[in-house]
């Protein structure tokens, strides 16, 4: 290969490499102020996980039969989502938030059911799976009613079965 036709190519390569890198890093970005709304310190997070277990104890003393709760209405303690199913809400064109319902799924397990909501409060309520691997989210409306392939995020992960067992939240 001649020299001159050489350096151009590396700059070619370079430039490919930077941006491969670029997208491979990228980060959702995030409004410092809109965050605050929602943050709250480990040691907060912390009473509020020794409350709920307290609370849930207490409640079953009161019921008339304590296996009750946990045969018919099981709390967990928690729910471990992975990052590309939050990413798929995420990425949901016209998606500005996450709102997460309590469900009681078949074996009568309290579990969590996580949809992608606009900006203006309002689910979306369409299929995520249409693009799983776009960047950026995009721009569009929600409708009322949902189609029959309209999909939402369930089956996370419940504690005590996988928990971080190390964690503040999880040792009360």
């Amino acid at each position: 290969m001649k020299r001159s036709t050489f350096v151009p190519w590396l700059i070619v390569l370079l430039l490919l490499a930077i941006l491969i890198y670029r997208e491979l890093n990228r980060k959702i970005p995030v409004n410092g102020e809109r965050v605050k709304e929602h943050v709250i310190s480990m040691k907060q997070a912390e009473g509020y996980t020794k409350a709920f277990k307290e609370a849930k104890t207490l409640l079953m003393r009161q019921l008339p039969n304590p296996g009750y709760l946990d045969s018919n209405f099981n709390l967990p303690q928690c729910e471990l989502f992975n990052k590309d199913a939050i990413g798929a809400i995420l990425n949901k064109p016209g998606t500005e938030g996450l709102r997460i319902y309590l469900g009681l799924n078949p074996k009568k397990e309290v579990c969590f059911v996580l949809v992608p909501v606009t900006g203006k409060g309002k689910d979306i309520t369409e299929r995520l799976a249409i693009d799983y691997n776009s960047w950026l989210p995009g721009i569009s409306s929600a409708r009322a009613g949902y189609t029959e392939d309209a999909e939402a995020i369930e089956r996370g992960l419940r504690c005590p079965h996988i928990c971080d067992l190390e964690s503040p939240l999880s040792k009360n």
